[in-house]
């Protein structure tokens, strides 16, 4: 083999073997997720809050890409009046979260995840409303496997010196085993597949060609 040949075959599997690093590292990914896991105890509902955990409805577990519904019931105007009776004997400088001012019982609430596909994101305004109870739902997708977390979050309004301003709080996370799915992670990802057989077949022919 002369050095133009030498030269050919080096510039076509480079670039393949440095696509095919980068098309592993999903996959490596989600095995480092799930190894992790094992070795740190979950805590499924943690209270950002001093409320009962009771009022977010989330699983402990869940597979990878199968949705399922989170809720979250909250008794909006007993929430009000908590701050407002915290707020009320509060000394200067100190809160919750940094709440201030008059707390109205009309919230919104949203919810966040870094590896979630969440439907209606944002915030979601109080539609249901059942024995003084507002309930909000989600349905929510798992995108990567290991212990994820869902953060839950209120936009809260309240009236200081005549003045109406929007706080947001963290109410809670919620932190769910995720189960890795490799079935349905090729049927997401089933480019990656076609690119990688395409690359393996391109590097053997100029293995071949160039031998």
């Amino acid at each position: 083999m002369n050095n133009s040949e030498s030269s050919t075959n080096t510039s076509l599997l480079m670039p393949a073997a440095f696509l095919l690093v980068l098309l592993a590292i999903p996959l490596i990914h989600s095995y480092l997720h799930s190894v992790r896991s094992n070795y740190h105890p979950v805590y499924p509902v943690v209270m950002k809050i001093p409320i009962d955990s009771s009022v977010i409805t989330a699983p402990s577990e869940a597979k990878q890409y199968e949705g399922f519904e989170v809720k979250l019931n909250l008794d909006t105007q007993q929430l009000a009046k908590f701050f407002n009776d915290i707020v009320s004997v509060a000394s200067e400088g100190t809160s919750i979260q940094g709440v201030t001012g008059l707390v109205s019982s009309n919230m919104k609430a949203e919810i966040s995840g870094k590896h979630f596909g969440i439907e209606n994101s944002g915030p979601q305004e109080q539609l249901f409303v059942f024995n003084k109870f507002t309930e909000w739902k989600w349905h929510v997708v798992p995108e990567s496997s290991g212990i994820q977390t869902i953060q839950f979050k209120l936009h809260l309004t309240t009236t200081e010196k005549n003045q109406q301003k929007v706080k947001v709080v963290n109410l809670a996370e919620a932190n769910i085993q995720i189960e890795s799915n490799l079935s349905m992670w090729l049927a997401y990802n089933w480019w990656m597949v076609v690119l990688l057989t395409l690359l393996a077949f391109t590097g053997w022919k100029v293995f071949c060609r160039y031998k």
